[in-house]
């Protein structure tokens, strides 16, 4: 069987086909490797500690034994029901034990009486573990890639449900502005420090609403809020301001390429809405196409911008971050100085 993509994904991990005896669980996320191999280790037992129905697996485990993964997929169950065998794989130290499983299994020579999960890293397309699994027919890859700006919404709406939460609109455009870390463990547990900061539901039944002001209470990061203000005076060509921002950023010792990245990420939002834009939509409407979108109380500054950010002038800016990136990734360069003069450069572009 092939990788599963997108929706089939987690549809088998909600609903796992019973036919499948190995999962392997890579990618360069590993909050939600994490995530989604726990999920399915949860469909198999409820403790992931028992003793007699759960056991787990190191790269030097089964490189000592190979033959042990195979023994225990084959293990009949004390309590009965299935079994837990979850293997935690940094490389490639697994890849003569899950060769021999999944050989067995495709040979017919065993039956598996349990689940087999394998938690990877981000495997090369020429990984022999990956090729194993999306070559045959009785296992499965779920490569685990960074959430796209629709699955951070949906990941916060379910979060907030199964806590007989909602939120308003404008705290979940706040929230998928300030979860796009590219890490599911890092957005849950984010999440999961607001649900405690807003408390349980009521207990009339009533899904009770998650605030803006909650959002920005629990969600709003010192750093990325410092880089987004960088950026946004950056845009607004206000040198003043900028000056300003980037010296207090600098004694709260925000990284200079944390600064850069909030820099590109504007001007790429800015010429995604600008392409918008050219097509015929207007400001506003070219804005709300946005993912995340613009939150509410920027959406007057952003038009602004965007009358001032001509597509001549847009050019100009991604050239000059890209050559600012490359410079101060140089070793030995003056980071700070090199993002610092990018900045005013995109001012001084904006006025």
């Amino acid at each position: 069987m092939t990788a599963l993509k997108g929706k089939a994904i987690e549809a088998f991990v909600a609903r796992r086909d019973p036919s499948i005896a190995a999962v392997l669980i890579y990618g360069p996320d590993n909050g939600l490797v994490r995530d989604r191999a726990t999920r399915l280790a949860k469909t198999v037992v409820n403790d992931l500690n028992d003793p007699f129905n759960a056991i787990e697996f190191t790269d030097a485990d089964l490189k000592a034994e190979p033959a042990k993964l195979v023994d225990e997929a084959c293990a009949l169950s004390f309590m009965g029901g299935e079994r837990l065998i979850r293997v935690r794989s940094q490389g490639e130290g697994t890849s003569e034990a899950l060769k021999l499983l999944v050989s067995a299994l495709d040979g017919g020579s065993i039956a598996a009486n349990g689940l087999t999960v394998v938690e990877a890293g981000d495997l090369a397309k020429s990984s022999a573990i990956r090729k194993l699994f999306e070559q045959s027919n009785k296992v499965v890859a779920l490569p685990c890639y960074a959430d796209a700006p629709q699955d951070v919404r949906a990941l916060a709406q379910s979060v907030a449900a199964d806590n007989g939460l909602r939120f308003s609109p404008e705290a979940l455009d706040f929230a998928c502005a300030q979860l796009g870390t590219g890490d599911r463990g890092i957005s849950l547990s984010e999440l999961e420090k607001l649900m405690l900061f807003v408390g349980p539901a009521d207990g009339d039944g009533q899904a009770r609403e998650i605030s803006l002001d909650d959002a920005s209470a629990v969600l709003n990061d010192p750093v990325n809020q410092a880089g987004d203000n960088i950026a946004h005076l950056a845009s607004d060509g206000d040198m003043k301001g900028l000056s300003e921002a980037l010296y207090r950023s600098s004694l709260a010792g925000v990284s200079s390429i944390s600064i850069l990245r909030g820099l590109q990420r504007q001007i790429l939002r800015l010429s995604t809405a600008a392409g918008h834009m050219a097509t015929g939509d207007s400001p506003q409407a070219a804005m709300k196409k946005l993912r995340p979108p613009v939150f509410f109380m920027e959406q007057k500054r952003f038009e602004r911008q965007l009358v001032r950010w001509t597509e001549n002038k847009l050019a100009r800016a991604s050239q000059l971050l890209l050559e600012a990136e490359l410079a101060a990734k140089t070793t030995g360069a003056p980071q700070n100085e090199i993002v610092e003069r990018a900045a005013f450069r995109l001012a001084s572009l904006a006025r």
